[in-house]
């Protein structure tokens, strides 16, 4: 029946909202774009890094009872305490204790018995040569004495003074102190009290602190006692001292035995030291747990052993996972990939009478949205399970309203969007929970029912039955996969069907409550929104009554037309009904200038120019348009408000302008009697300005019978093609076809009479 001429998707559209809601945004559309998809993919994998979503470390003791099972979700190596502990020990045990030698010790103690002596020898040389009484020598020797002690730090029996005194501690008496001395060092080192058994079987490590070397030594039995030192003393004594220096060497004995000390003395500061060295030298016992290992079942005890698995789990995840190099990157990488794979899939179904890229700043925002409150809702049923252990933690999660991002998008784009959309995202959930497989198919089975269900949704009750809908499709997947492990009669399936059935009521409630806002915040226009504005009590059309009826009129004849038409070609005909409502509104500025509110006897363009009339005409455009904003009603009606004549000319008076142009003048520029635009960018667009132009010119028919009807319609469609004002809409030859038909149908029933015209004039109503 028509022509289609060669269709031109090059929608314009130079309002962004992105643009509006990020003022000083780059506004270029293509960077726009990667910019959301990057800034949105980076987002989303932060939020679903493993260091964000695992939950923190159960604060668990000996004993006490575990509130869910834990499993491994890698392979990591736990430290077995007790055998390191034990190794440790035994470590400890070989260490050999550490003896300080001091081979100066009998040089130091000469030194000191030297001091001592000349002391005492000062003190006769003092009393030989003064002229003292008894008391006062007696007092210088006294006075001697202490100074005598004092060096040596003993202390001498009355019989031992008595015996040095009497002979004036000679210096004689002296060297065979000292040679005495040095024979019993001379010995060998050795030691207070034997040796512990624990050092005879192991040996000790002899520091010498002159040279500070350590040797070892194993055989203990060459190391004397103090006990062997004395017996060698006694009977070394007689060798030195002579027979006649009997009392000497009965006061000189005890005396050594006194000022003597212990060459060999125990290093406890050493020995610590070393033993602690040989306990950090000990490497830890490990055991290796591998991936999805049990480590703690609900409702058992917590052992020490099952401490250190869990310490172990959680410590292994401190400073990796997907925050950090390359798995972030990675996982930045996955969901941009993924991100981009919807927007190629979802381009054709994203409302092209848009910026796309409003669409894509509300995916993602939605993706968000979902994953955030898949995650909150995990954060939520670990702690109800804390605080009531008898709620497992793996069955509270199917109450997670996973569809809540497809209903979102399915309301506010359209259906296809909201399937494919329901892929991506339950691909993006699975990296929230552990089991995969039922919560993928909770997500996507939900969510395609969810689609379906909610799709051209006109009373705010649909959510409401969505979410029963969600439920009862839940509770069949429990079911299926109850039958599918084997627990269908259990308590815990009875838990699962009441919490996948929860989770259906929770996914409607939220998306009831948050779709106005979505609505609002990305300007679109839902069938609910189309709903309440297709009220005819609205003050609009109150106003449009009063001072311009005729185009109230026209209006309504015209939302019938295309209503009708829009539900043939599978067009969103509530949308087109409307918009058609709405498209003329523009008229109620200046209602007398357009013929359908005139007065018979009146035009008031016979008074003036043509191309003063034109401009006052096409001016409606723009009125209305203001006035759709005005009234707040949506983008998508104000759109076609300002498409629906698309750049046609204002035949009429482009007509008379030629006629009453003096030939020798220029021609008339056609650019300056056609409307500004856009061209129908959607078929909703389309429908209203072919309805609009074929009622206004149907109104020219004297005598309307279907042939006639007919003809016209063919005609003005025709006319409507070849102008090029469908090449940008989605309009197909077939759409074409059932629309005429469409229009015929109903124009058979709601003629009028109207002043005729010309059939030269296709815009009866611009007059």
């Amino acid at each position: 029946m028509f022509l289609k001429k060669k269709k031109n998707n090059n929608g314009k559209n130079n309002n962004s909202l992105v643009v509006r809601i990020v003022p000083h945004f780059v506004k270029n559309p293509l960077l726009q774009r990667w910019v959301i998809l990057i800034s949105i993919s980076i987002v989303i994998s932060f939020i679903l890094s493993p260091r964000i979503t695992h939950i923190r470390p159960p604060d668990y003791e000996v004993t006490s009872i575990a509130s869910k099972d834990i499993k491994a979700d890698r392979n990591f190596l736990v430290e077995d305490r007790a055998v390191t502990e034990q190794k440790r020990l035994e470590a400890v045990t070989k260490v050999q204790s550490i003896f300080d030698y001091d081979r100066n010790l009998p040089a130091k103690i000469g030194i000191k018995m030297s001091k001592s002596f000349l002391i005492m020898e000062n003190a006769y040389k003092l009393i030989e040569e003064e002229d003292l009484t008894s008391k006062e020598k007696d007092s210088i020797i006294n006075d001697a004495r202490k100074q005598f002690e004092a060096i040596l730090g003993i202390t001498l029996s009355k019989s031992e003074f008595r015996s040095f005194n009497k002979n004036q501690f000679p210096f004689t008496i002296l060297n065979k102190i000292v040679q005495l001395v040095y024979s019993v060092y001379n010995k060998g080192p050795f030691i207070n009290e034997p040796f512990s058994n624990p050092d005879s079987d192991k040996g000790i490590i002899i520091h010498d602190i002159i040279s500070r070397t350590f040797v070892e030594q194993k055989n203990l039995s060459s190391i004397s006692t103090l006990d062997d030192i004395e017996k060698f003393l006694s009977e070394n004594s007689k060798k030195i001292f002579e027979n006649k220096e009997k009392s000497l060497r009965t006061a000189s004995v005890p005396l050594i035995k006194k000022v003597m000390r212990p060459n060999l003395t125990f290093s406890k500061d050493a020995t610590e030291a070393s033993k602690i060295v040989a306990a950090e030298n000990v490497k830890p016992v490990l055991y290796e747990v591998q991936k999805n290992e049990m480590i703690v079942r609900e409702g058992q005890k917590v052992t020490s052993s099952d401490l250190d698995k869990l310490d172990a789990l959680f410590r292994g995840q401190e400073g990796k996972g997907f925050l950090y190099g390359s798995q972030l990157m990675g996982m930045v990488l996955i969901v941009l990939f993924l991100f981009i794979i919807l927007y190629y899939v979802l381009k054709n179904w994203l409302r092209t009478v848009r910026d796309i890229n409003v669409d894509l700043f509300f995916l993602g925002t939605t993706a968000i949205l979902q994953i955030l409150l898949v995650k909150a809702s995990i954060f939520i049923c670990e702690s109800v399970c804390i605080a009531l252990p008898s709620i497992p933690a793996f069955i509270s999660l199917y109450a997670i309203p996973f569809t809540v991002g497809t209903m979102l998008v399915t309301v506010l784009i359209n259906r296809d969007a909201g399937l494919i959309f329901s892929v991506f995202l339950s691909l993006l959930i699975t990296f929230l929970v552990e089991e995969k497989i039922p919560f993928l198919l909770f997500s996507f089975v939900g969510s395609i029912f969810a689609a379906y269900n909610i799709a051209n949704c006109r009373q705010r009750s649909a959510f409401y039955k969505t979410g029963l809908l969600i439920g009862g499709v839940n509770m069949v997947l429990v079911i299926c996969l109850s039958l599918l492990s084997g627990t269908l009669v259990s308590m815990d399936t009875l838990f699962k069907l009441v919490m996948g059935f929860s989770g259906g009521i929770i996914a409607g409630v939220i998306v009831s409550g948050i779709a106005p806002l979505f609505e609002s915040l990305f300007r679109y226009t839902t069938d609910i929104k189309l709903l309440e504005l297709a009220n005819l009590n609205q003050p609009v059309f109150q106003r449009m009554i009063m001072v311009a009826p005729g185009t109230y009129h026209h209006s309504i004849v015209v939302a019938s037309m295309v209503e009708a038409a829009a539900e043939t070609i599978g067009a969103n005909s509530l949308l087109a009904k409307v918009s058609a409502y709405y498209h003329d509104i523009g008229k109620m500025r200046k209602p007398q200038y357009y013929i359908e509110n005139q007065k018979k006897w009146e035009n008031r363009h016979d008074k003036l120019t043509p191309k003063m009339s034109s401009l006052i005409i096409i001016s409606h455009v723009k009125d209305g348009w203001e006035l759709a904003k005005e009234y707040k009603l949506g983008r998508a009606i104000t759109d076609i408000i300002q498409q629906h004549h698309g750049t046609r000319l204002a035949t009429y008076f482009y007509e008379k302008a030629k006629k009453e142009k003096n030939p020798s003048s220029n021609q008339v520029p056609e650019i300056d009697y056609r409307y500004p635009g856009p061209k129908p960018q959607t078929k909703e667009a389309g429908l209203v300005l072919l309805g609009d132009v074929i009622e206004a010119s149907s109104r020219t028919l004297k005598d309307p019978t279907p042939s006639r009807i007919k003809t016209l319609v063919d005609k003005r469609i025709q006319e409507v093609i070849d102008d090029g004002q469908l090449d940008e809409s989605e309009l197909t030859f077939s759409d074409l076809n059932k629309i005429a038909e469409s229009f015929i149908m109903i124009l058979n029933g709601i003629f009028h009479h109207r002043i005729e015209y010309s059939d030269e004039d296709s815009n009866i109503d611009e007059k």
